[in-house]
């Protein structure tokens, strides 16, 4: 943060900071009495014999200098705790900000693949080929509801949707799975938007359109999210119709909103769109929907006049998320100025020694406090030389002064000390709270990230290309060309989902039928010589252990995921391998295969962790920052930095793996000789991944900053 932010504002900060306005207060005071100190000294060397005032006069001349040091010492004090208490609170809201509307826009990112998969799908094409008129309005029936139970199956794994709308070239619903929605057809502007997209133009291009504003396509919803693409005959590319992927918005923010409350519940958040205006809010009856905020993304923060309170605000833009920003909106936090700065209930649990040992960490601090001190030392000899003196001319009413001046000294050391010491407990607790934030961030990114994989596994597992050309695999091999059909459209998905290496399908027996490719930017990584690449698997057995648990799964909605060892599959590197099985078309009781897809975790997990380490105020992580995921067996799956690399063990105390799902925590420890301030948070899954889905996975990511 700037300290120019801090100056621009700081009358306004010194009128919420009571601590300050106390220290300002007691300041002043004591100057008052070295004023008088001063004044009294000068009426006693007036009352001295000529040698004597020629003598003492130099010493009141330097007491004026040193109070007029002290007063610039002051101000830069001043200044000092003001930056560290404003930056606690401003880096508080801002973190919030960013999380808010980065972690949206990753969920969001994840949509816009899905309505490109789901608009290719062949069931939904072939639906929207058949003819609609009153001459087959039983077949039309039947086929409506096999659609609507698709949609149904869908929105089961993926439970952000609130409903998906399947609609002609007429703007007519053929179908939806929200019964509901009794919507018949639509007229919203954006159907033939979506129609006028060219779906093979030049490559980079959207395919489809995000869509934020009241629709009749979610009639008396207010504000709804859809994701909308052009459905179109594979063969000879006409347009057959329009996929709307409605987004359930509002439960999203929810759940954004929920995760922030747990470290500050004080804390307004709000999503604004491109004029500012609220379209999300945590505290709606504060904040209601449509509120305008002004924009400003250039300052760190500002103070906002509100219903008749002050506010302290930052507002910020998304940082995108491979390369994907989606529509324009900001994260906004405001907190109540007055409860920012107060002390809160917990402060007290950090311990004395801890603070001492990060005493020094606050360089601007540490720089008054050591001129302070100097301009006390010579305060204090001034004053020894100036009574040896004194009585030398038997001035006893100056060395009453020169005392005085002297207890002063005292009261400025004990409020400097107080201050110093209330200053040093901030500057702590900011750094406990914001270690502990950024590691709660690592694992909520990756709890969410890993959602979407345990859904995509199966539901790509229901493709009916997969389970009819499977089930024809159990009475005969698969034709060469069946072989080329499945390997394509496996691609066809790894190309839209590129968390994945590579997408595998494989007969009840683990033995390889077809596989994808790596996509373009993804590459294998080989650990040693030799290992298989591309089509070099078709034909290979896979794990068996992994296989038999695919093949034992009790339904087209469970999912498996390997231990995060080593294969063949990444490369010979560990990674998580998502499976299910694949089941007879007509006897979903029926394993025909499974699918395993695998999990590009060295990359992935790299950048969420790089994306919570700490930085300057240059942006650039501190020097000596790492970040960390690990398992409670302390094996570390991912690491920022080659010194605690993959598979090794982190030499943390045991305490450290044993805390519960959701909890956070603030350490300092010793590492390989170096001392860190670590901050830790254990995996709590996201919706109903690792907490209603029987897979058992706990994670900590830990974040360590170097002292």
């Amino acid at each position: 943060m700037k300290k120019e932010s801090v100056t621009n504002h700081r009358e306004n900060l010194l009128n919420v900071i009571p601590e300050l306005a106390d220290f300002i207060d007691s300041f002043s005071a004591i100057t008052k009495q070295w004023t008088g100190a001063i004044t009294a000294g000068m009426i006693e060397t007036g009352r001295m014999e000529a040698e004597a005032t020629r003598l003492f006069s130099p010493l009141i001349q330097d007491m004026r200098i040193t109070k007029g040091k002290f007063g610039e010492i002051q101000k830069q004090f001043v200044d000092v705790i003001l930056f560290e208490m404003a930056k606690k609170v401003v880096l508080e809201i801002t973190d919030a900000a960013k999380f808010a509307i980065n972690i949206l826009k990753r969920n969001l990112f994840e949509r816009t693949a899905d309505v490109g998969y789901l608009a290719t799908d062949v069931e939904i094409v072939n639906f929207l080929k058949l003819p609609f008129n009153d001459a087959n309005q039983q077949d039309i029936a039947f086929h409506t509801e096999f659609i609507r139970k698709i949609l149904q199956d869908y929105q089961f794994e993926y439970t952000v949707y609130n409903d998906i709308v399947i609609l002609d070239l007429e703007n007519k619903v053929r179908a939806n799975f929200d019964s509901n929605n009794k919507i018949i057809v639509s007229r919203d502007p954006l159907l033939e938007k979506t129609l006028e997209v060219k779906l093979h133009a030049t490559a980079g291009e959207d395919n489809f359109l995000e869509t934020f504003r009241p629709s009749d396509l979610r009639p008396h919803s207010g504000n709804v999210l859809i994701y909308s693409q052009k459905i179109e005959d594979p063969v000879n590319k006409q347009a057959l119709g329009t996929l709307c992927l409605c987004f359930d918005f509002d439960d999203e923010m929810n759940s954004i909103f929920k995760d922030l409350a747990r470290g500050n519940e004080d804390i307004i958040v709000a999503i604004l769109d491109e004029n500012g205006k609220v379209i999300s809010s945590n505290f709606v009856d504060l904040l209601p929907l449509a509120t305008r905020i002004p924009v400003d993304l250039e300052s760190d923060f500002r103070f906002l006049s509100y219903k008749g309170s002050q506010y302290l605000i930052s507002t910020v833009a998304t940082d995108g998320y491979q390369g994907f920003y989606g529509l324009t909106w900001y994260g906004m936090v405001m907190i109540d100025a007055k409860k920012a700065f107060r002390k809160a209930a917990g402060d007290d649990s950090i311990d004395d020694a801890i603070i001492q040992r990060l005493k020094n960490f606050s360089t601007d601090l540490s720089t008054v406090k050591y001129t302070s001190d100097e301009l006390l030392d010579d305060m204090k000899i001034d004053s020894i030389n100036g009574k040896i003196q004194a009585q030398v001319f038997n001035a006893n009413s100056f060395v009453e002064v020169l005392t005085f001046i002297n207890t002063i000294g005292e009261e400025i050391n004990l409020l400097f000390a107080d201050a110093i010491e209330n200053l040093q407990h901030t500057v702590v607790t900011s750094l406990f709270n914001d270690v502990q934030f950024r590691a709660f961030q690592g694992n909520n990114i990756a709890d969410r990230n890993l959602y979407e994989r345990a859904n995509d596994v199966c539901w790509w597992a229901l493709s009916p290309l997969f389970c009819k050309l499977l089930s024809k695999n159990e009475k005969r091999p698969i034709s060469e060309d069946e072989r080329q059909e499945l390997t394509a459209t496996l691609q066809y998905i790894n190309d839209l989902y590129t968390p994945y290496l590579r997408l595998i399908l494989a007969d009840p027996h683990g033995i390889v039928l077809a596989t994808s490719h790596p996509p373009s930017d993804l590459e294998e990584h080989f650990v040693e010589e030799n290992l298989p690449k591309g089509q070099d698997f078709v034909g290979m057995q896979l794990d068996q252990a992994l296989v038999k648990k695919a093949v034992k799964l009790n339904s087209k909605r469970d999912y498996c995921v390997s231990a995060f060892d080593p294969t063949p599959l990444y490369g010979g590197r560990p990674t998580y391998i998502y499976s299910t099985a694949v089941r007879d078309p007509d006897n979903v009781h029926k394993v025909v295969g499974v699918i395993q897809i695998v999990f590009d975790s060295e990359p992935q997990f790299l950048a969420m962790l790089e994306n919570v380490l700490p930085t300057d105020d240059q942006n650039k992580v501190i020097e000596g920052s790492f970040g960390v995921f690990a398992d409670r067996q302390k094996t570390i799956i991912a690491s920022t930095t080659d010194e605690y690399p993959v598979q090794s063990k982190l030499d943390l105390h045991d305490s450290f793996f044993t805390k519960n799902n959701g909890e956070r925590a603030s350490f300092v420890v010793e590492l390989h000789s170096n001392s860190y301030v670590v901050g830790l948070q254990v995996s709590n899954g996201y919706r109903e991944f690792k907490c209603t889905d029987n897979y058992k996975n706990d994670i900590i990511c830990f974040v360590f900053i170097p002292i």
